[in-house]
């Protein structure tokens, strides 16, 4: 499943400089920028990677998962990050180190990404074409930046891999096993991320193409969701102790489904005031009833022009630059964008270039782009949520360069 006996030298050579690469510019990385990389104050707590710290300290001194508010438990994000930085903070101290320690793992698990994605473009395409995306990856400069980050993505981007690569084997030898290691690693996934909810809605198009039976389609269905339920009833035995009901996920997609009713995030047009609330739950409320308010008014107003924000426009946020807040190695933002919109071009090439493709496992490259895509428009997008599947424009591009230089459509 991960072997390379089969592959030529070169590309065993190759891909091992190219993940030994990835992991010492990372560690090199993590190393000389430190806290750098922090977003917000860890004295203020006014961000993101601060508030997960805090998270995580308050999960180790009182063993109460909490957020925005240390003394009240919370909904409002996945537990995945809080326990994995936890359990850093509880090997190597819940200071500097900890947080370090936890920053050289994710320098290595931007090594098994490359990893991970050469087996899928060697599934998908060949061995060449995986290779390519490797170096691309390797290069590209946001994953030099993401490593230092306290955030979901680092994580989030390898699990997806997983999960994926898991998928493609599940489909094409209709084993078990893998159905159910991959209803495993969902369920692993959504602790990180709730936008990998609705993943298995990917597995659709593949059983047909696949030429699945009913039956079988059945069968697998109930390995999956056994799997997923085993790996998230104590996220929802525990919701449901500290809330008196059934949570799946979060309760926290009010503020950013609001602040995406907001035509280009502009709020000083027709801004809706509402009121807040110190429980999550209730402001999560507030929020949700206040954006469909908002879009029950202002998309009678102006139907075309919010079809078009909630369709072209909020994916060009998405997807229009690279997810590079701070600059590292002396890379200016300008070159970083430059770099993404390369990628970008060549995975539009990819995309042309596959009309006539006929390997089915191409599918499994376009299909989490359109579904992560599809999955962010009803909220507000932002490049950090389009870098985890940056991956699968790489295999684009390097489809597109391998053909562009000389193959065209040959691919074996």
């Amino acid at each position: 499943m991960f072997s390379l006996k089969d592959e030529k030298i070169w590309i065993k050579l190759l891909l091992m400089a190219v993940i030994v690469f990835t992991i010492a510019v990372s560690i090199k990385a993590v190393i000389k920028y430190n806290n750098y990389y922090l977003l917000g104050s860890v004295e203020k707590m006014d961000n993101d990677d601060v508030k997960y710290i805090r998270s995580a300290w308050t999960l180790i001194d009182k063993g109460i998962f909490t957020y925005k508010d240390p003394k009240s438990p919370t909904v409002f994000i996945m537990p995945g990050l809080t326990f994995l930085l936890a359990g850093f903070m509880k090997l190597f101290g819940r200071g500097q180190e900890g947080i370090e320690a936890f920053r050289i793992f994710q320098a290595v698990l931007q090594g098994i990404s490359i990893y991970l994605l050469f087996f899928i473009g060697k599934s998908c395409f060949n061995s060449r074409v995986a290779i390519i995306a490797c170096i691309i990856n390797a290069l590209y400069i946001p994953e030099m930046f993401s490593v230092g980050l306290i955030l979901t993505e680092v994580v989030f981007k390898v699990l997806f891999l997983l999960l994926l690569y898991i998928t493609i084997c599940a489909i094409i030898y209709k084993k078990k096993k893998y159905y159910i290691t991959g209803g495993i690693l969902w369920g692993i996934t959504c602790l990180f991320r709730p936008t990998a909810a609705l993943y298995p809605v990917l597995l659709l198009i593949p059983w047909i193409v696949y030429r699945y039976s009913f039956r079988e389609m059945l069968r697998y269905s109930t390995a999956v969701l056994v799997a997923f339920g085993i790996v998230m009833s104590p996220w929802w035995i525990r919701n449901y102790v500290s809330f008196n009901r059934f949570i799946p996920l979060t309760l926290a997609s009010g503020n950013p489904f609001l602040q995406g009713t907001y035509i280009n995030y502009d709020q000083s047009a027709n801004y809706t005031p509402h009121s807040t609330d110190k429980n999550e739950i209730q402001s999560n409320k507030i929020e949700m009833e206040t954006g469909m308010l908002r879009l029950s008014k202002y998309f009678k107003e102006n139907p075309f022009r919010y079809i078009y924000w909630y369709t072209i426009g909020k994916t060009w946020r998405l997807w229009s630059s690279p997810f590079y807040w701070k600059e590292i190695f002396n890379i200016s933002v300008i070159s970083a964008g430059i770099s993404h919109y390369i990628i970008l071009g060549l995975g539009v090439l990819g995309l042309f270039m596959s009309r006539t493709y006929k390997k089915s496992e191409m599918i499994f490259v376009v299909l989490p782009i359109i579904y992560f895509t599809i999955a962010y428009l009803p909220f507000y997008t932002f490049p950090r949520y389009a870098y985890p599947i940056m991956p699968m424009l790489m295999l684009l591009g390097a489809f597109g360069i391998y053909g562009f230089m000389g193959k065209w459509f040959l691919i074996e």
